[in-house]
C-alpha cells in the first residue's frame, strides 16, 4: 500500500472584483474510496494577514488535520502555535467557563511567546524563566504550564512529537499550589449578619449557598424542575457561567443533594414572588427572564451590603471595610461599623459566594460528619480536594481540643503539687 506524501497546499493571492485581496488556499482531501478531492478555502484578507506567511500560520492548523495520517518521518517541522491553533479547532472543551480560560491562556501568553517555535525546540528551563517572570499569580502560572502541558500531550497523540517524556512536566513553578489569601470561614453569627442585609432573592440565593454548598454557578442555573419536595431532594444537573448555561464543573458535581424542609420552606416561600418563565428558571431576572449574573450581585449587594460609607468612627478603618454593627447616620444613610470583637477589620472586604462553600465544608467539619459524606454532600471527584482545599477549623473548636492536650500536659504537674 503506498503511504501519502507530506500535503503542504498552495497558497496565492487571489484579487476581488470587491473589496480587498484575498488568500486562497488549494488543497486535496481524501475521500472513503480511496479518491482525492480538489479543495479551495478562502484564508482570510490582506487586510487581515499582510504578508503570505502571516497567511501561511493561519493554515498549519489545517494542514495537520491534512496530513494526519502521514507518517510523521515524511512530515514538516510542525510550530508550537499550530498545534494550539489545531487543538482550538477541535478539541476545545465544550464547558463555557473552561473553554474561555484554555482560549484566553493560549491567546495572551502561550501563542505569543512560543507560538513560532518548533516543537524540539522548546526547553523546561526557559519555559521556567518565562513563567518565574510573568505577572501572574503562582496559581495562574500553574494555570498557563498546565495548558502548555495539554498542547504536548496532543502533539504526542497526534504523532507530531516523539519524545518519550513531555518537556512541560519538568517545569516547576515555586508557590503553585498556595493561595496569595486564605479562604474565609464565616461564624453562624456573621453570616446571619449578612442575611440580614441581603434582600430577595439574593437572600434566598445565599441562604441556598450556605445550607447546601452549590457552587454559585448551580444556583443561578436552578429550575424549578429540580426540586422534588417530596422526596426532599434537590438535582443539581447544570451551571450559568458568562450568560451561558452548560453542564456542571465534573460529572461528579452532578448529584441529588439531601433538602431540608426548613430550605424547602424557604424556596417555597421564594416561589410566590419569583419572576415565572418558559424554562422555569428559579432566580430569573424580571428585566430579561434570564437568570441573574452572580458576579454583579456580588459586585453590588454582597459585598457594598455592609460596607462602610465614611470612616469607621470606631476602628478607624477606611470606606469599603466590612462592618457588622450598626451605627450612626451619616449624610442620611445608615452606616455600618466595626466590631473589634468580632473581627480585624478589613478582614471580609474580600467575601465572596465561594466563601459559603467554604464555610459549609467547615460547618459539616463542627458537626462531626464523616469525612466520605463531606466529599459527597460537596460532590467532589476527590476526597483530597475535600481535605486539603476546603474548610478551615472554627476558632472555638481548636480552643476546645488544644484546651484538652494542655489538660493533659499540666494535669501531672497539679497532681505533684
Amino acid at each position: 500500500m503506498t503511504r501519502a506524501c507530506y500535503q503542504f497546499g498552495s497558497l496565492t493571492r487571489k484579487k476581488r472584483a470587491r473589496g480587498p485581496d484575498a488568500w486562497e488556499f488549494r488543497y486535496y482531501e481524501s475521500t472513503a474510496q480511496g479518491m482525492r478531492n480538489r479543495k479551495t478555502a478562502t484564508v482570510g484578507t490582506v487586510e487581515q494577514f499582510k504578508t503570505k506567511a502571516l497567511a501561511k500560520k493561519a493554515v498549519e492548523a489545517l494542514l495537520l488535520k491534512l496530513n494526519s495520517e502521514t507518517p510523521q518521518q515524511r512530515m514538516a517541522a510542525v510550530t508550537f502555535g499550530a498545534i494550539c491553533d489545531r487543538y482550538l479547532l477541535e478539541e476545545l472543551p465544550e464547558r463555557y467557563s473552561t473553554a474561555k480560560s484554555y482560549r484566553s491562556n493560549i491567546k495572551n501568553y502561550l501563542k505569543p511567546r512560543w507560538g513560532d517555535y518548533l516543537l524540539e525546540k522548546i526547553r523546561p528551563m526557559a519555559v521556567e524563566d518565562w513563567l518565574r517572570n510573568l505577572p501572574l499569580a503562582p496559581k495562574s502560572k500553574t494555570h498557563v504550564r498546565s495548558v502548555m502541558h495539554l498542547m504536548f500531550e496532543c502533539a504526542t497523540r497526534w504523532e507530531l512529537f516523539n519524545e518519550r517524556r513531555n518537556p512541560i512536566a519538568l517545569v516547576r513553578i515555586r508557590g503553585g499550589s498556595k493561595r496569595r489569601q486564605r479562604p474565609i470561614t464565616l461564624t453562624v453569627e456573621q453570616f446571619e449578619h449578612i442575611v440580614a442585609t441581603l434582600r430577595e432573592p439574593y437572600r434566598t440565593m445565599v441562604q441556598i449557598a450556605q445550607c447546601l454548598g452549590l457552587r454559585v454557578s448551580e444556583i443561578a442555573a436552578l429550575q424549578w424542575d429540580d426540586f422534588d419536595f417530596e422526596k426532599s431532594q434537590l438535582l443539581v444537573q447544570r451551571s450559568f457561567v458568562g450568560g451561558r448555561v452548560g453542564d456542571v464543573k465534573t460529572e461528579y458535581s452532578q448529584d441529588y443533594v439531601p433538602l431540608h424542609p426548613g430550605l424547602a420552606k424557604i424556596v417555597l416561600d421564594w416561589s410566590k414572588q419569583a419572576v415565572p418563565t418558559a424554562e422555569g428558571w428559579v432566580f430569573a431576572n424580571p428585566m430579561t427572564n434570564r437568570p441573574y449574573h452572580p458576579a454583579e450581585i456580588q459586585k453590588r449587594y454582597l459585598r457594598p451590603s455592609g460596607c462602610c460609607t465614611v470612616q469607621c468612627p470606631t476602628c478607624g478603618a477606611k470606606p469599603g471595610v466590612w462592618c457588622w454593627q450598626e451605627g450612626p447616620t451619616a449624610n442620611g444613610k445608615r452606616v455600618l461599623i466595626h466590631e473589634e470583637r468580632k473581627l480585624a477589620a478589613g478582614r471580609f472586604s474580600a467575601i465572596g459566594w465561594h466563601t459559603f462553600r467554604h464555610t459549609y465544608r467547615s460547618w459539616l467539619d463542627e458537626t462531626g460528619a464523616p469525612m466520605k459524606v463531606q466529599q459527597e454532600l460537596m460532590r467532589h471527584a476527590s476526597i483530597q480536594t475535600t481535605m486539603n482545599v476546603y474548610g478551615r477549623a472554627m476558632a472555638s473548636s481548636k480552643r476546645e481540643a488544644n484546651g484538652k492536650i494542655v489538660e493533659m500536659v499540666l494535669k501531672p504537674v497539679a497532681a505533684s503539687a
